[in-house]
């Protein structure tokens, strides 16, 4: 019995030690869902990272007192995999009530598909990982289509002072500015002083390349948080003080990204997993509409088209038009460490399991 335990334990000690060798991303959890100020004018709700392990349930709730309440919208995930910028539309009787300007908190949360004919709150229960609920909350205006989305599996590593935004949404005219960041990585982290900026139309745009401030990016480590925020331009065309943020009620339309500097000492290699890996050329343009421009996949996600609308309406093609379609759903074979984290948490599983039986 003492040898079987001691068996176990070197087992569960080997697995730990071949997950720490792994070089795992900064989000890697098998069940996540990561979502930011937004406004929404038809009500679809962009979720910037979603990441289930198996089938799932997605859901909408609305703030009730800083818990869960009114359900608002829930959508099935189909497999495992990790998706991005992908859209969770709120059931027309709830959006209805929700007036032009109003703003308010909502919850996101993965939920387990037990295999019902449909989503319940209460048979579905939340997902979890390592005990922590994968959930998230995140303030929704309802207005003219904002947002930034960026997230991805791994840090986006760059070799010089650039960044590529995947997603940025803009109600008018406007700019994506790149912000230094206080308190990276944890809940107070907040967006401050403008180090790069790029012009963009109204619209939505993909793949958006942001070149930073060389001294600022200079005076970074090997990693470098940094936040994006769209931005409505005061009418002369360049940004600047008189240019405000784009809000969701009091939060500016804002996410938040890892960088790694491959150029830095200590840096990460090149050619690894990074976010993107966009050079920014060729950036789909969808005009707004009342759908906000976007079609979706099977699971929600966005489908945008490069279209550039001349002065009289007229949709120009041609040379310089693509389509682009976003990578909604990845692979988990394709992440660094997924198998290797799966595999440990499967084979610790089993041993608890098995020392259960024995003890009983």
């Amino acid at each position: 019995m003492q040898r079987r335990s001691l068996v176990a334990a070197a087992l569960a000690l080997a697995c730990v030690a071949a997950l720490a060798a792994v070089p795992l991303p900064v989000s890697a959890h098998v069940n996540d869902v990561r979502a930011d100020p937004q406004v929404s004018a038809d009500g679809t709700v962009l979720v910037e990272t979603a990441y289930v392990a198996d089938d799932a349930w997605i859901a909408l709730y609305r703030d009730d007192d800083g818990e869960r309440g009114e359900l608002l919208a829930s959508q099935r995930l189909s497999g495992a995999g990790f998706r991005t910028d992908l859209g969770v539309t709120i059931d027309e009787a709830a959006w209805s009530d929700w007036s032009e300007g109003e703003a308010g908190t909502v919850h996101i949360a993965l939920h387990n598909d037990e295999g019902s004919s449909g989503f319940d709150r209460e048979e579905d229960p939340v997902l979890t990982f390592f005990g922590r609920e994968a959930t998230d909350r995140f303030t929704l205006e309802r207005g003219p289509g904002a947002y930034v989305g960026t997230r991805a599996f791994s840090p986006q590593e760059t070799d010089g002072p650039r960044v590529t935004v995947r997603t940025a949404r803009l109600p008018r005219d406007g700019h994506l500015v790149a912000r230094n960041v206080t308190n990276a990585g944890d809940e107070n982290e907040t967006a401050l002083e403008p180090v790069g900026s790029t012009a963009l139309s109204a619209g939505t745009h993909g793949n958006v390349t942001v070149e930073l401030d060389e001294e600022y990016y200079e005076r970074q480590d090997a990693r470098a948080r940094i936040g994006f925020t769209v931005y409505r331009d005061d009418g002369d065309g360049s940004f600047g003080p008189g240019d405000e943020p784009v809000r969701a009620g009091d939060e500016p339309v804002t996410t938040f990204v890892f960088l790694n500097r491959t150029d830095a000492a200590g840096g990460g290699e090149a050619g690894g997993e990074g976010a993107d890996g966009s050079d920014g050329d060729g950036a789909a343009v969808t005009t707004p509409s009342a759908t906000d421009g976007t079609d979706e996949s099977d699971d929600g996600g966005l489908v945008t088209t490069a279209t550039a609308e001349a002065a009289d309406g007229s949709t120009a093609t041609g040379a310089g038009t693509t389509t682009a379609t976003d990578p909604t759903v990845t692979s988990t074979d394709g992440q660094p460490g997924f198998g290797v984290l799966v595999a440990v948490v499967a084979v610790v599983a089993v041993l608890a399991a098995g020392g259960r039986r024995r003890r009983t």
